[in-house]
């Protein structure tokens, strides 16, 4: 009588792995504000703040967005994503302990444009709006005038 071969493993379901990556990055997130802002000593790396991140699902890489509080002109921005991208092996030693994970995620650091973006897209909606503004009051005076 031959034995049927049976597998004990199961599968995760989908969702769980969504919502452990979303768990994990959520705490990347937290942990890596904390030592940012208290461990990092280089002062290219100050005022540094984690806006996102992102987990893939098997939770091997980590993409951290961040902009650099006081950095209007986006001149910082480029030095701190130096100093972070050489610092990376230091950061995931401080932060794999505080996680729990068995596997730490691999970091990718990259400046948050979006903020930047919105910036531009409320200047060029401002300046839109002013000039529909003059527009309306030239079409007034035009207006005023006529009998």
């Amino acid at each position: 009588m031959a034995k049927a071969k049976t597998t004990t493993t199961k599968a995760a379901p989908r969702g769980d792995d969504r919502r452990r990556s979303s768990r994990v990055a959520q705490r990347i997130r937290e942990e890596l504000t904390l030592i940012l802002s208290n461990e990092v000593g280089d002062p290219r790396a100050k005022g540094v703040m984690v806006s996102g991140v992102e987990v893939t699902e098997d939770i091997s890489l980590a993409r951290v967005s961040f902009v650099v509080i006081g950095d209007d002109d986006g001149a910082r921005a480029p030095a701190a994503l130096k100093v972070l991208k050489r610092l990376t092996a230091t950061i995931r030693t401080k932060l794999a302990p505080r996680l729990g994970v068995r596997r730490m995620p691999e970091l990718e650091f990259r400046v948050d444009t979006g903020r930047e973006d919105a910036q531009h897209i409320d200047s060029v909606l401002y300046e839109v709006a002013q000039e529909l503004k003059e527009a309306e009051a030239r079409r007034a005076a035009e207006g005023d005038g006529e009998v």
